[in-house]
């Protein structure tokens, strides 16, 4: 008896209607002589078959006229699979079933018309099918020896016939369509795409974050200028400030160690005067002096700028804790709007109104991005209060002893222009979109 089993290099072309599981007898449907040419003479034909609903045809797969000549045939005789070979192709593995060697001219029309499934097999596995069909188209006779037939107790005159038995329940059918592989490649490739943009966003924004972070260190850009939310003064920059007790007495010259003397007659914050060797201030950077509690709750707080001049404290080269992708694009706007200003100047024209705007809070300081020093306020000599107007405002100030410290601080946020409810309300981060935010986590040079 002939069998062969094949596990592998089976190849669905169409599943059809019709259960994935098909049985019955092999044969080959009868076509033109032309297109039979490769079919050896005695095969089994449907003719041979005796009566049955199950049966499965074989065929070589030749020219697309042929091929369709077959399909028609098996339609005719109600086959319940068809199996085709490429009776010149010897190397698997098979050509997948949206390969041009499966076309037969109508842009897989066929697919759809038959409605049976339909299967391809290696080569060398249908030629041996087609040369074990053509022995087994007449009796036992003729393909069993005496011995054998006397040894399986068969009649000489009995028919034998191949039953063939396709399953592909789990083989090819159930591949995806060639059209989802498409799209899954195309989604593999975007996301290697956007990957790979947002990590090279994330390299050029952490280089200019660290130029950014030099740059400032360096003293080239005054971080005061950036304007991004309230900026105050830490403890150890306040400490070194000069602070002393003023006094009234023109010191002698070379003389080192005596008292410097008074110029200014008032605090700023508090408006209560200085007390000649008693009260203790602190002079900024820029030569204005307060109380040391009065200027020391200001800075720490509110701002780090002077309360008069609005002149910067911050020593040059100060970095105020991390630099992000803010600071960086704060930054870049204002360089360019630096560098169209200058050209506007050069051009001896006005910029337009747009340039001169920033958004976020204002830097009542300088706004000098490249670094130069602002001109020094000079000091401001505040006269004496005459002891009239001393008495009226000690008499009509409603203010309390213990709240004049929290009044001050009310005054000091005041002088500084910042509103105490919201002090980073102008902030442009805050003004983005959570979209927006989510977005440039992923591409930070948005």
């Amino acid at each position: 008896a002939f069998g062969v089993p094949q596990d592998t290099n089976v190849r669905t072309l169409t599943s059809g209607s019709q259960s994935p599981q098909s049985l019955g007898f092999l044969y080959v449907p009868d076509v033109a002589a032309v297109c039979a040419q490769s079919v050896p003479r005695n095969v089994t034909t449907y003719r041979d078959l005796p009566p049955t609903n199950s049966i499965v045809a074989i065929a070589p797969w030749l020219s697309p006229s042929c091929t369709l000549s077959y399909l028609q045939a098996a339609s005719n005789d109600m086959v319940a699979a068809f199996v085709f070979y490429l009776p010149d192709q010897s190397d698997p593995p098979l050509a997948p079933a949206n390969s041009p060697t499966w076309d037969l001219g109508d842009g897989g029309h066929w697919k759809s018309v038959v409605g049976y499934p339909v299967y391809a097999i290696d080569s060398s596995v249908g030629i041996m099918t087609m040369q074990q069909l053509a022995l087994y188209s007449g009796n036992a006779s003729s393909v069993l020896s005496p011995q054998e037939l006397a040894e399986y107790g068969i009649d000489a005159d009995t028919h034998l016939r191949l039953l063939i038995d396709i399953n592909s329940s789990s083989s090819g059918g159930t591949n995806l369509p060639s059209i989802w592989i498409f799209l899954l490649i195309i989604l593999a490739i975007l996301i290697f795409i956007i990957g790979a943009l947002s990590l090279t966003m994330h390299i050029l924004q952490r280089k200019r974050r660290n130029d950014l972070r030099a740059r400032i260190a360096r003293g080239e850009v005054d971080i005061q200028a950036l304007g991004l939310g309230k900026l105050t003064v830490p403890q150890e920059i306040i400490d070194q400030m000069c602070t002393y007790t003023p006094s009234a007495v023109v010191p002698a010259k070379g003389t080192v160690e005596a008292l410097p003397p008074l110029e200014q007659s008032t605090c700023a914050i508090c408006l209560d005067d200085f007390t000649e060797s008693q009260s203790q201030v602190r002079e900024l950077p820029c030569r204005h002096v307060f109380h040391t509690n009065c200027i020391d709750l200001f800075l720490l707080d509110t701002s780090s700028m002077c309360p008069l001049c609005k002149q910067s404290v911050l020593p040059k080269g100060y970095i105020p804790g991390k630099i992000t992708n803010a600071h960086v694009r704060r930054e870049r706007y204002l360089r360019r709007n630096a560098a169209r200003r200058a050209r506007h100047a050069a051009a001896g024209s006005e910029p337009p109104d747009s340039s001169n705007r920033v958004s976020g809070p204002q830097a009542w300081g300088s706004a000098n991005v490249n670094g130069s020093p602002p001109a020094h306020a000079p000091p401001i000599e505040m006269t004496s209060i005459t002891e009239h107007h001393s008495a009226h405002a000690t008499q009509s100030n409603p203010i309390a002893h213990q709240g004049r410290r929290e009044w001050a601080r009310a005054r000091a946020l005041a002088m500084s222009g910042l509103q105490s409810s919201s002090a980073n309300e102008g902030d442009p981060e805050l003004r983005t979109s959570k979209a927006r935010k989510l977005l440039r986590k992923v591409f930070p040079n948005l």
